[in-house]
């Protein structure tokens, strides 16, 4: 394994520095907006794709540019406990008894925690009852996103609308920045309770829940069938109906390698991830534990599940790489079910920006996949 760097904090996340920091980026951007506009409206191949419009290619352009931008400034994500906008949609959980959290989930620094979470379109109110239910675990690199309106709201009309879904509930996990700071294992012991409270306090068959996530929230999926595989049956936690695995990241440990690994990935420039924002999540998420852990790196770490699993890929994107690679290792496993879906010339993740950059045919077309996906598994 190459050399494993953490990084520091940079100085432009200091706070009177971060104010100053993106005042002058985001004037540069504006500066170097009418260069990228000419160049793409006049020169097809000078766009990241030839296949994308003009559209699309800007909108990525300027979200590469967002993301680096709060990336570098590392700007915190409060994850408040009160309902808010979400209203009666939100729901707060405890966690449960500390003996459900073994193994790679127990930690004497990393304690479960009270979590909060949302429903759309709002919670059911006879749970029990009203077959599929989905549980999404969202994105983010594990140091943003929050899974309420503002962030996962389009994704959850997406899955609605466009995959036919039942019921969705989107926990807000913590998260390994500031101003939470919680590394492994936090978000999947937050995984755990939010399964647990579907099917043992609202009493869902475990049968009718499909497990999802996209990106960082793809490999809380893994982990947590990963969990359910090896410990479920001594704690009595059953197999989820199917899980529906959006660009999951599956190797964090590599944007902690020298910067060549990520910057050579064929994909690197179709993709709006870069470096900054992947660097910052595994440099919080992966303390304290190896940084090949088989629960933060799935990649090299096959396991036998008797759940099905749809993996979705962008064809553009940087983490499909790996992602095929995982794919092809859990469907050497004797067992398995495993179906893989790629996306033609998408980017990553676009079930949640898609109608941000550009891309709602293609991935209204991800969501249809997905509601096929768990009818067929019901």
């Amino acid at each position: 394994m190459p050399t494993v760097t953490y990084p520091g904090r940079p100085l432009a996340s200091y706070p009177v520095l971060s104010v100053f920091y993106k005042l002058f980026y985001s004037c540069t951007i504006l500066a170097r907006l009418p260069v990228w506009a000419l160049r793409f409206s006049l020169f097809r191949r000078a766009r990241p794709l030839p296949s994308w419009s003009f559209k699309q290619s800007i909108m990525i352009k300027l979200f590469t540019e967002f993301v680096f931008l709060v990336s570098r400034t590392e700007t915190p994500v409060p994850l408040p406990l009160k309902p808010g906008k979400e209203k009666d949609r939100w729901e707060k959980l405890e966690p449960f008894p500390k003996d459900v959290y073994r193994g790679p989930l127990e930690s004497e620094s990393v304690e479960p925690a009270p979590i909060g979470g949302t429903w759309y379109p709002k919670k059911p109110t006879d749970p029990a009852s009203i077959g599929s239910v989905i549980l999404h675990l969202h994105g983010g690199a594990f140091v943003i996103g929050d899974g309420r309106t503002a962030a996962s709201g389009p994704m959850a009309d997406l899955f609605l609308k466009q995959g036919k879904t039942g019921p969705i509930f989107i926990p807000q996990y913590r998260l390994s920045s500031r101003p939470t700071s919680a590394p492994f294992p936090a978000a999947p012991q937050d995984a755990l309770t939010s399964y647990l409270y579907l099917v043992r306090t609202l009493g869902i068959p475990a049968s009718n829940i499909a497990i999802s996530g996209d990106s960082a929230g793809g490999n809380l999926v893994i982990a947590l069938l990963r969990y359910i595989a090896e410990h479920g049956a001594a704690l009595d936690i059953p197999q989820p109906g199917s899980a529906i695995i959006f660009a999951p990241w599956v190797a964090p440990v590599k944007f902690l390698w020298p910067e060549v690994v990520i910057t050579s990935n064929p994909n690197f420039h179709s993709d709006y991830l870069g470096t900054e924002l992947c660097k910052w999540g595994a440099k919080t998420y992966i303390r304290g534990v190896a940084p090949d852990h088989p629960y933060v790196v799935p990649l090299g770490h096959p396991f036998q599940t008797p759940v099905p699993m749809l993996v979705a890929f962008g064809g553009a994107e940087i983490l499909a790489i790996d992602g095929m690679e995982w794919a092809r290792e859990m469907e050497r496993v004797e067992g398995n079910t495993l179906e893989t879906y790629v996306e033609p010339g998408a980017p990553h993740d676009t079930v949640l920006i898609g109608h941000i950059i550009g891309f709602e045919e293609t991935s209204a077309g991800v969501a249809r996949k997905m509601g096929e996906f768990i009818r067929q598994h019901a």
